[in-house]
């Protein structure tokens, strides 16, 4: 029967000593549990406070990025602006060239026309006039090749 007390307080001796290590005072466990918490928050503070601050770095990145991009863009359409403009006084000058030759050509034809009779009695002058008459048809074809293409070069930019 001994034997049977003995166990019997050997067993609740166990199951004391269990359960008073297992049991903390309430304010130490409280204060665990607010101390893992803070640590939690803390943690997720810093972890977000970093990530923003990288988005925040690769923001900046891309505003300098465009800012450059779009100095040389605006550079860019300068100068094809004043090469358009150039282009066309170009086109404007070679109309009024054009116009003028157009003008010597009709010149040309309508003189021919009042002499008829007399320029076919020599065939020098015939001969003479239609050199300049091709030499001017050949002028007014290479000019009108040029207006073409800077109309197509005007029509580009």
């Amino acid at each position: 029967m001994m034997e049977e007390q003995d166990l019997a307080v050997q067993a609740t001796g166990r199951s004391k000593s269990r359960t008073e290590r297992k049991r903390m005072p309430r304010w130490v466990v409280l204060v665990l549990f607010l101390a893992v918490w803070i640590g939690i928050g803390y943690g997720g503070y810093t972890l977000a406070k970093t990530y923003i601050g990288g988005i925040q770095q690769q923001l900046d990145d891309i505003a300098r990025t465009n800012e450059t991009e779009i100095a040389q863009m605006q550079e860019k359409l300068t100068a094809l602006k004043s090469a358009m403009d150039e282009q066309k006084t170009q086109a404007a000058t070679l109309q009024d060239k054009l116009g003028t030759v157009e003008k010597e050509l009709t010149a040309v034809k309508e003189e021919m026309s009042l002499a008829g009779d007399s320029l076919s009695s020599t065939a020098e002058t015939k001969k003479a006039l239609s050199n300049r008459i091709t030499d001017l048809s050949k002028q007014l074809t290479e000019l009108r090749k040029l207006v073409q293409r800077l109309e197509e070069a005007a029509r580009v930019y």
